[in-house]
Formats: C-alpha cells, structure tokens, sequence
C-alpha cells in the first residue's frame, strides 16, 4: 500500500478455545464445509485452502484464542514489534514450540488493547495437497475475520501500526484493509474482546444462497443474511454453531482501486449494515441498534 513493501500481507488461520471441541468440529466440518485435517497437541484443525490450516479448535484455555497475521519476512517482524513497543502494547517473541505448534518458522504474539491475542507470523504453512472439503459448500478461501473490540481507539492504533487503513465506518466499526481488497478484518466495538467471527468467500452468490437454504433445512440458527454489506458491497451470511461460534460465507466484496480517498462515514443504522434487510439476531455487536458513535455524542 502506498507503494512500499507491506508489512502484513494476510490473516492467516484462527486459533480458537470452545468448551465443546467436538461438537463444534462436527459443525465446522459437516455443516460449515471445511476439511479436517491431522490433529496435534489437543487442537482439531481444519483447511479452507491451500494453507496447511485455517481454524483450529481447542478446549485449552491456557493457550487462548490467537489470529494469525502473516508478516512479510522477518524484517518486517523486526519493525512491527518496534513499533508495537514504542507504543506500550505487549509483545514477545514465540518459542520454537509455540511456532511449531503454529505451523510457521517465526513469530511474535502480541495483545491488543483489549487482550485479543494476535499472532504476528512469518511463513505458514501451506499444503500440497488440493482443499477437498466434506460437504461442496463453494468454499475458496479464508477471507477475514470480525474482531470484538473494547477500548477501540487503542486498538485501531494497534492495526494501524501493523500497516493496516481504514476504508470505511459504519459509526465506529472500523473496516481495515491490507491488501486490495476493501477490508480483512473489521473492529466492532464491544463490551467484551474476543473473535466475533471468521469469514470465508465462497465462489458467488449461487452459494450464499445453497448454503442458506442448507442451514435453515439442518435448523442451524442464521445469525444475519443473506446480506449485503453496503460500504464494501460484500454479500454475507453469519451462521452461529455451538459454543457460540460464527462463521460467515461471504463473496463480492469490492477491491479497492489505484486512487486514493479517504475513509467514507456511514450512519450507525440498519441500513449501513445490510442494504438488503437482514438484521442481526441475538449478537448485539452486528446490530445498529448497539452502535455507538462517538463523533454525535
């Protein structure tokens, strides 16, 4: 961006820590679409790609719940935890077990203002072998992930030292890019941290769709969408799984052009969030309704 060298250039997998492994790896596998993999050290893991793992599910609370970012070398690991210590956050290299245990050759964890624990990574892991899922849910990639967020400010100084932009609000949700596509990852403030939800394109909308009508006819609570979103004109469906675990389809979301423009500002209403309608059931963080906007108050 801005034509230097990035510094982060994915999100890369999620570790995340359930009460009920198991029955969350049934969801992930038989119901989302994603294929399970060889498991270690207690995680069940799973791929969406040609990454050697994108999710991994594990009832270990003392590891906790990380997201992968990939770095692009260790240079740039070098700088971002500079800057990330300059700053005040926490940060610390990872030990040989800890990268092994990652699937990629170095590391640094680091804690965000609100204590989501992001794994700053170099070269993870991919496989040579083709994603083939269980179910054909038209899945192609990792996309992104949503992020809860309660000191929001401090948080978005954390992205932003990562080299991450905002591209849009939706009040005080924060859309941050990284690469060419609109958004990676989107900050929602909260009155908890935590993942919200990990995001995965499908092939087009054919497969929001098929995979919507699959979830209502296997009764799997849809926690928004379909949808659209209008800032990044990306087309979604939030479904929840057990131990409250979201995971969205999405596709169609706009790639940012050549030509500079600042972020744009959107009201803190049903429609910013869906201009198809769709509303949020029971996740205060995904509906207008909790959306605060510090600019009006």
């Amino acid at each position: 961006m801005n034509g230097t060298k990035p510094l982060i250039t994915s999100v890369c997998y999620v570790r995340h820590t359930i009460n009920e492994p198991q029955a969350c790896a049934r969801f992930v596998a038989d119901i989302f679409g994603l294929q399970q993999v060889a498991s270690r050290d207690g995680e069940l893991a799973f791929r969406s790609d040609d990454r050697f793992r994108t999710v991994s599910l594990s009832s270990d609370r003392g590891d906790g719940t990380s997201i992968g970012i990939e770095v692009w070398d260790d240079a740039a690991l070098q700088e971002i935890g500079e800057r990330l210590r300059a700053h005040g956050f926490a940060v610390r290299p990872a030990s040989p077990e800890e990268c092994q245990r990652r699937y990629v050759q170095s590391a640094l964890l680091a804690d965000d203002a609100s204590g989501n624990r992001i794994d700053l990574v170099t070269r993870p892991t991919r496989s040579g072998r083709r994603y083939f899922p269980p179910r054909d849910a038209g899945i192609v990639q990792f996309q992104g992930i949503g992020l809860r967020s309660i000191d929001h400010a401090r948080d978005l100084a954390f992205w932003c030292l990562l080299g991450t932009e905002v591209t849009d609000w939706v009040g005080d949700i924060a859309y941050l890019r990284l690469d060419h596509l609109h958004h990676r990852i989107a900050l929602y403030p909260s009155q908890r941290p935590g993942l919200l939800y990990a995001a995965f394109e499908v092939e087009a909308l054919d497969q929001i769709m098929q995979n919507s009508y699959f979830m209502q006819e296997n009764q799997v609570k849809i926690v928004q969408g379909p949808g659209r979103q209008p800032a990044s004109q990306q087309i979604f469906l939030h479904v929840e799984g057990p131990d409250g675990l979201i995971l969205s389809y999405v596709t169609g979301t706009a790639e940012i052009g050549d030509r500079p423009r600042p972020p744009r500002q959107f009201l803190p209403i049903a429609t910013s969030l869906c201009n198809w309608g769709s509303e949020s059931k029971g996740v205060p963080e995904l509906s207008a309704q909790s959306l605060p906007n510090r600019r009006e108050a």
